[in-house]
């Protein structure tokens, strides 16, 4: 039996956070959720996740700026980032490729591109494509 992700989930509208939570379940995914960038850091202190999903506009800040930190104390194979947002502007996917985000999802979450993308991500990580 393989071992779940590790999934931290950045998101503070409680509607979104639900959603994650019946979508990223056990016992594929063990989901972590942060309703802030410095809850966020708190639990990133030591902690290496598989995968991050995060909102841009959070109350304490804009969570690119996470994107980049995570990206500063990884540089090897670091851990995929996915930015979900309500916002599909092309500067908006130009600001998170800029950042370092892998992958682009937008608001509302269509639950199986979403997960299909996840996949995608980990398995890229990984190194195992076959997925």
């Amino acid at each position: 039996m393989t071992s779940p992700a590790v999934v931290l989930a950045v998101e503070d509208d409680p509607r979104n956070a639900a959603l994650l939570q019946a979508i990223i379940r056990p016992p594929a995914y063990e989901l972590h959720l942060a309703t802030s960038l410095g809850a966020a850091r708190r639990w990133l202190e030591g902690r290496e996740p598989s995968i991050v999903l995060l909102d841009r506009h959070l109350p304490d800040g804009d969570g690119l700026t996470l994107c980049e930190e995570i990206r500063a104390r990884s540089p090897g194979l670091p851990c995929p980032v996915i930015l979900v947002s309500a916002s599909a502007l092309p500067s908006d996917r130009i600001a998170a490729d800029v950042a370092g985000c892998d992958a682009f999802v937008s608001k509302p979450i269509r639950i199986r591109p979403f997960l299909d993308e996840i996949e995608r991500q980990l398995a890229r990580r990984t190194g195992n494509l076959a997925h």
